[in-house]
């Protein structure tokens, strides 16, 4: 039996909109006025891609001691003893500024006049918080729970016992040992018909065939079955489309090498409905050694129904 719910999407809308929740299963929301970039710095360089969080590291690393190289020249760089007459006046100051704000002290270099103990004194605070700042984020994205489970690229309506199931398949993509996994699946789809409310949501929690596993080292096919409780009854995967019916999933795993739990999200909807094939096996055993091989690269693979 199919559960009606609301996931926290809302169920009142005056007109059609577009896809609620991508493939990828982020929401396809615009937020007015919600912190977003720099105004939520923490979460943005959480979630910044490593070769963009690299280059802003990269970034104020050398802005921060061109400011401070600045301040050198200012307070007179006849203050730095150990300085290299044949370069000029502000790659001294800029090389010194490096190694104490970094505090590596060659030792070639030191400061000598009041104004310049002041400005190193100043820069040894600011590079001891940006180090630290710097290591917290590091760890911060080293240690967020993440998951690489690959889902199929379609969601089938496909012939299953004596009637009919929705299936969808997913996988570990890590060489790692998954245990407990669980799954929930929400079906949103328009009401439909000719009156006012016909774009407003309607939501269902899905009975699974198996909600949860205790391991999960192969793929697993999520099955729906189709019954007269089903909100999928009578229906075909054209009525989906016109209704926008999409399904959200989420996943919950124990991941043993890490021993902490992971969660994924995925989305279906729009043309991924698919009708009139099944999945192909992608796991079988080796002819060589009989050791069961699972192909992830084949997780796709669909065959037409006879």
């Amino acid at each position: 039996m199919a559960k009606k719910s609301d996931p926290g999407l809302g169920t009142l809308y005056n007109r059609e909109i577009k896809r609620m929740v991508n493939p990828d299963g982020s929401y396809n929301l615009r937020r007015r006025g919600a912190l977003r970039g720099i105004r939520d710095l923490y979460k943005y360089l959480i979630e910044l891609s490593w070769w963009m969080f690299l280059l802003y590291a990269l970034l104020y690393y050398l802005v921060i001691n061109c400011i401070f190289s600045v301040l050198y020249l200012l307070v007179g760089v006849d203050g730095i003893s150990g300085i290299n007459r044949d370069i000029p006046d502000f790659f001294d100051a800029f090389f010194f500024s490096v190694q104490t704000f970094t505090s590596v002290g060659y030792g070639t270099m030191s400061p000598t006049s009041f104004a310049t103990n002041l400005v190193g004194t100043l820069e040894s605070f600011a590079g001891l918080m940006s180090i630290a700042l710097i290591t917290g984020l590091l760890y911060g994205r080293f240690s967020r729970p993440t998951a690489k489970i690959a889902f199929s690229k379609n969601i089938l309506i496909t012939p299953y016992k004596d009637g009919q199931a929705m299936m969808f398949k997913m996988v570990n993509k890590r060489d790692s040992t998954l245990l407990s996994a669980e799954v929930k699946v929400i079906l949103f789809m328009d009401k439909g018909g000719e009156d006012a409310n016909q774009f407003n949501k309607e939501f269902h929690r899905l009975d699974l065939e198996l909600e949860q596993i205790h391991f999960f080292p192969l793929s697993w096919t999520i099955v729906h079955a189709i019954t007269e409780d089903s909100p999928f009854w009578g229906m075909t995967v054209d009525d989906l489309r016109k209704r926008n019916a999409e399904v959200l999933i989420l996943v919950e795993a124990f991941d043993e090498t890490h021993s902490q739990s992971v969660k994924e999200k995925k989305g279906y909807g729009s043309d991924q409905w698919l009708e009139g094939y099944k999945f192909d096996r992608n796991f079988r055993a080796s002819e060589v050694d009989g050791v069961l091989e699972l192909h992830i690269n084949e997780l796709d693979n669909v065959v037409p129904i006879d």
